[in-house]
């Protein structure tokens, strides 16, 4: 063999070791941080280099694809309603749905103690957790993910719910996956009709990691769809699909433990009060 056909042939093995470390280095992201792995960066990049982004939370907006009409207002008002609960074991969402009422996912304050912090709301960034509320009592609902947290204080921001079919699939999540307080994250509702027939939304197009249970998923409109409580056939990009407790059940369990429900518009201007 000649010196130019072997300089070739370690130029091409070289290839194949540095496209074979980039196929191993994303198929572990896929598993601990799938939000960023390489397609996905790629994919971000683009959006921000077509739509360069004006402040932090345009370059959130933008980079995670929300398509929503006006994202940054709807971010902001998500947000506004979303509380972080932590309690010995961890971290988790819940998010206002009257002005002392929260929902969440169970296994969020299947725990003694639990604690929960109102957001701190910015006008150019994510939000950042607040000040302490503090928590009256957690009240469980037996044989399924979902707990509600009757608070000592009241909240002027909550969501009201979207008990029907949203108009369309797209969705806006908003958590605190892996400590990254009020992460947004674009879904879209799979298989509508099973919200009618289930407790459960179906969405995909989302990652699902420790902190983001019991976060908010809020439909384009601004009403709560429902709230976060696993992925299922998480290792399977074919086939998982984040599923949460759709807020037809979470309004007929808010009925049957007596906890009113507010209707029609709500005030963003106050501060919560705490009693």
């Amino acid at each position: 063999m000649n010196l130019p056909e072997q300089k070739k042939k370690n130029i091409w093995v070289a290839v194949i070791v540095i496209v074979g470390l980039i196929a191993l280095s994303n198929q572990a992201l896929t598993m601990k941080d799938p939000e960023n792995t390489y397609p996905k960066r790629i994919k971000r990049a683009l959006r921000l280099f077509f739509n360069p982004a004006e402040n932090k939370l345009e370059e959130h907006l933008i980079g995670k694809g929300i398509d929503c009409e006006n994202p940054a207002d709807l971010y902001r008002e998500a947000a506004a309603a979303t509380v972080v609960l932590k309690t010995e074991e961890g971290l988790g969402a819940g998010v206002f749905i009257g002005p002392e009422l929260i929902v969440t996912a169970k296994h969020v304050v299947d725990s003694p103690k639990v604690t929960a912090n109102l957001p701190n709301v910015l006008d150019d960034n994510l939000a950042r957790p607040g000040r302490s509320i503090p928590v009256e009592q957690v009240i469980p609902v037996d044989g399924l993910d979902l707990a509600f947290i009757k608070t000592r204080g009241r909240s002027s921001n909550w969501l009201l719910l979207e008990t029907g079919i949203p108009k369309d699939s797209e969705l806006m999540v908003v958590g605190h996956p892996n400590g990254k307080y009020y992460s947004l994250q674009k879904g879209r509702i799979k298989k509508k009709g099973r919200i009618e027939k289930t407790p459960f939304i179906f969405f995909k197009d989302n990652e699902v990691f420790f902190g983001n249970s019991g976060g908010t998923i809020v439909s384009c409109e601004g009403r709560l769809v429902g709230v976060v409580s696993m992925m299922s056939d998480y290792d399977n990009n074919l086939l998982k699909q984040g599923i949460g407790i759709n807020a037809r059940t979470i309004a007929q369990y808010a009925g049957k433990k007596g906890l009113p429900l507010p209707s029609g518009s709500k005030s963003m201007d106050t501060e919560p009060t705490i009693r």
